[in-house]
């Protein structure tokens, strides 16, 4: 919704993940998707969840997930780009080819819908001299970005940001239930073959995120992009 979408659009999705917006763009809003990522894995499981898909119409839904990089995406323009949680995973020096491939592959008039997790703006000049827990154990090469340098960025890039929606609090809560899920689940989880060092590290990233958010040292945006 906050990206626009109707029925017949065309819309892209940068790190289609296992799915989940996928399956909603054609079975809810009746839009044809192209959706990329870089995992096989995730891919797979991806692909079989689109099996049998029907748009409202009843048509068979128009969903196309593939193996590649978003920078070489060549089917552009777009109505309409979603991406969750993305920007994040793709390094700092990589942002101002993340938003100009956005403003490439967005038709004039589009709109791009981008999830993040932020960091404060106080804290980011600090956070990106130094290394913490999850940029070390976690996601290797990833960088938060804060969201005055989210909307500098897309600035750049020529793209605006029309609207911005806090919902940290609600991740707090989530980061909270998966954590007791995980726990609860223990030693489901090492008979699967994950070992005690894995499960410590797991729920302190678990917890760590939650503090995080509780702490609003970090928030989750959903940014509008539009493209004149």
């Amino acid at each position: 919704r906050m990206a626009g979408v109707q029925a017949g659009d065309r819309v892209l999705e940068i790190g289609c993940g296992w799915g989940a917006l996928a399956e909603m763009a054609s079975t809810e809003f009746g839009a044809s998707l192209t959706g990329v990522t870089l995992s096989t894995e995730q891919l797979a499981f991806a692909r079989e969840r689109m099996a049998g898909l029907a748009r409202p119409d009843n048509t068979a839904a128009a969903v196309d997930l593939r193996l590649q990089d978003y920078r070489d995406i060549d089917d552009g323009p777009f109505d309409a780009i979603c991406s969750i949680e993305m920007v994040e995973a793709v390094g700092r020096e990589f942002w101002p080819t993340y938003f100009q491939s956005v403003h490439k592959l967005l038709k004039p008039g589009g709109r791009a819908c981008i999830q993040s997790i932020v960091i404060d703006d106080a804290l980011f000049d600090r956070y990106i001299r130094s290394s913490d827990f999850i940029q070390q154990y976690i996601f290797p090469g990833g960088c938060l970005p804060c969201p005055r340098e989210f909307r500098r960025e897309a600035a750049a890039a020529g793209l605006t940001v029309v609207d911005a929606f806090a919902f940290g609090q609600d991740y707090a809560e989530t980061l909270r239930r998966w954590r007791h899920d995980f726990l609860a689940h223990r030693d489901e989880i090492m008979r699967l073959g994950f070992d005690t060092r894995f499960m410590r590290i797991w729920e302190f990233y678990l917890a760590y995120c939650e503090a995080a958010f509780d702490m609003a040292n970090i928030d989750l945006v959903q940014f509008t992009l539009a493209k004149p």
